[in-house]
């Protein structure tokens, strides 16, 4: 196990000097352009404290965009902004460490090793947040904050090309309406490059994990990918099928190796986040896959053009 004090100081060091920041284009909608991003997620297993932490960088376009879902106690703290600067320069998967930093905010994610033999990720933010459920860009009134390590174990077998799924250890420190929450335990982290349009299709997203167990699921019409580690078999998906929202979904894998696994998520919180103009829906859930207790995120995106497979 690394030092976490260790760890964090240095990988908050990297990078903490960001070029200067490009001409602010802005991102385009459908419009081909270099995008990187880098998530760490976790949540207890009652689903009562957690975070999600999203740093997305356009350098091509000058922006930055940082997500930050914060649960304390219960009360969920969201803050989303797609204005923030970025420099031209531009994080590789092969670079030995990196930096995802966002001027003028106190937010950043840093790893150290490549993206696919990670060693560790740090990640702090301290903003202005909104309680409940959001929707608006920028700041609120409710200062959070959040900072850790996340410690990764194997890379997914079931990642597709150019993005890197960890699933792994978190620590963290929370602070929220005065108070300190400690956290730790399994959670999730990945990076992602592409040059492709994001946020074109339709999709739901599923990452969920225990504490000896992960599942990733993407639906999208015309593609699809995960991954299921249950009991240490890690097996890629051949299909994921999920219902339409509602408090209590259910889901459906086919396996690579021709099993099919079935499952269902209830909805904790829900919240959005804007995106050109429309809302994208992101809900913290507690599920059950093939009878194992998971928690984590089901997110969705143009629910109305997205072919479920499951009513």
């Amino acid at each position: 196990m690394l030092d976490r004090r260790a760890v964090t100081a240095g990988l908050i060091g990297l990078g903490a000097l960001p070029g200067r920041a490009t001409a602010a284009q802005g991102v385009v909608e459908g419009e081909p352009t270099w995008s990187e991003s880098a998530m760490v997620l976790y949540f207890d297993p009652d689903a009562r404290n957690g975070l999600s932490l999203r740093i997305s960088r356009y350098p091509e376009r000058g922006k930055t965009w940082v997500w930050l879902h914060l649960l304390a106690d219960g009360v969920l703290y969201t803050f989303t902004d797609s204005q923030v600067p970025s420099s031209a320069d531009k994080i590789t998967a092969e670079l030995p460490s990196a930096t995802y930093p966002s001027p003028g905010l106190k937010a950043s994610i840093s790893r150290v090793g490549t993206s696919g033999d990670l060693k560790a990720m740090s990640f702090r933010a301290e903003l202005g947040a909104h309680r409940g459920t959001s929707g608006t860009d920028g700041p609120g009134a409710a200062l959070v904050s959040v900072e850790g390590v996340f410690h990764p174990g194997q890379l997914l077998a079931g990642s597709p090309k150019g993005r890197f799924e960890h699933t792994g250890r978190v620590e963290a420190t929370l602070r929220a309406a005065g108070k300190t929450i400690h956290v730790g335990g399994v959670g999730k982290a990945h990076e992602q490059t592409q040059t492709n349009p994001r946020f074109t299709a339709p999709f739901t997203y599923a990452m969920l994990w225990s504490a000896d167990s992960g599942m990733i699921g993407l639906l999208s019409p015309g593609r699809g990918y995960g991954d299921l580690d249950l009991g240490g078999q890690d097996t890629p998906m051949e299909r994921f099928r999920i219902e339409p929202w509602s408090p209590k979904r259910r889901f459906a894998a086919l396996l690579k190796d021709g099993r099919s696994v079935e499952g269902s998520a209830e909805t904790v919180v829900s919240y959005q986040v804007p995106i050109f103009g429309r809302q994208w829906s992101g809900n913290v859930v507690r599920a059950q896959v093939a009878g194992h207790p998971m928690v984590g995120m089901i997110n969705d995106w143009k629910p109305k053009e997205q072919p479920y497979g499951l009513s």
